[in-house]
């Protein structure tokens, strides 16, 4: 059925969902969008109790999305189908108004980098960007594959800092990246004090 034929019975149900989406929830649903589009053909919408699949997927949003196109591309043999109990995708944890949408690379957010005993600990900060290059990597793949197109649609830097105030926390932004630098993952971080 065409996407809009789908869209003009889904407004004639729900005319509510008619409402103008603000710019953060189109946004949200995008990245799905882009995932979804990206699975393959024989990715069904389970229709049957009594379907049997080497691969089910419980909802329709980015993990289960992104998770069907990694699975198609290493096992094109097996059978996939993705359920969703909503009458749109991406409506819940991947909607704009519930997601950032933003990759964490453990570069701005401290709290990958507790402070024990006067110790910054840096190893879920390393996991968490190691996690985030693996991302960069498969999607570099999708767009040399031609599955997904210009990666400006899909992926763009944002400069971050880490704001602190209060005596006791200026001197943890430091520590944290004196602990930091000592990675290859955050070689190019840069410290300053400097208000300009």
């Amino acid at each position: 059925m065409p996407a809009d034929d789908e869209t003009a019975r889904f407004h004639h149900r729900h005319p509510q969902a008619a409402l103008p989406l603000s710019r953060r929830q189109i946004l949200g649903t995008a990245a799905v969008g882009l995932a979804a589009a990206a699975l393959p053909t024989s990715l069904a919408i389970a229709d049957s109790a009594d379907s049997k699949v080497d691969v089910l997927l419980i909802g329709g949003g980015i993990m289960s999305a992104t998770l069907g196109v990694w699975l198609d591309a290493l096992q094109p043999d097996w059978s996939i189908q993705m359920m969703e109990r909503l009458d749109q995708v991406a409506m819940e944890s991947s909607n704009g108004w519930n997601n950032a949408g933003t990759g964490h690379s453990a570069l701005a957010e401290l709290n990958y980098t507790p402070e024990k005993n006067g110790k910054v600990e840096i190893a879920k900060a390393v996991e968490i960007n190691e996690a985030f290059q693996v991302t960069r990597q498969f999607l570099a793949h999708q767009v040399r594959t031609g599955v997904m197109k210009d990666p400006q649609t899909f992926s763009n830097y944002t400069p971050h800092m880490s704001f602190v105030w209060g005596d006791d926390n200026i001197a943890y932004p430091k520590r944290r990246w004196e602990a930091l630098k000592a990675s290859p993952l955050f070689a190019g971080m840069e410290y300053s004090e400097d208000p300009e």
